[in-house]
């Protein structure tokens, strides 16, 4: 019996340790289609936003979009397009733009007058597919 605990320990971290590595690759994957959107006019913000959704999981990320300038977020899950529901909050919970209201479109500009510090949401589009890695990247004008 003593002999069987140290050998389960290694299965259960070996299966751990492949099935993170097959996770990494199905986000990359999914962010290597979102860059797709950040095109020649927009410089990437340096972050992947990243989750591993099911179901009705939502995940948040916040970040702050500076005044005077224009944004790109591309959100993408999956290979193909509008199969992510992503929106975006101010610091008051108000909504400020849901792509759900545009055909789930995998990206959209926006234009801050003022600096804002946002929350941003991401779902699966359910009618699409029940688990993927949701992937947001941001990019500012040039």
């Amino acid at each position: 019996m003593k002999n069987l605990i140290p050998l389960l320990s290694a299965i259960v971290i070996c299966c751990a340790l492949s099935s993170n590595k097959s996770l990494k690759a199905q986000c990359d994957t999914t962010a290597y289609y979102a860059q797709k959107y950040i095109s020649e006019r927009f410089v990437s913000d340096g972050q992947s936003y990243r989750a591993l959704l099911y179901d009705d999981q939502i995940a948040e990320f916040h970040t702050t979009f500076y005044g005077g300038s224009t944004y790109r977020i591309a959100g993408f899950s999956g290979m193909e397009k509008n199969q992510l529901i992503f929106s975006l909050y101010d610091e008051e919970d108000n909504l400020l733009y849901s792509n759900e209201n545009h055909d789930n479109s995998p990206y959209w500009d926006l234009e801050f007058e003022s600096t804002l510090h946002a929350r941003i949401e991401a779902k699966l589009a359910l009618v699409k597919q029940s688990s993927g890695c949701a992937v947001l990247l941001i990019g500012f004008e040039r």
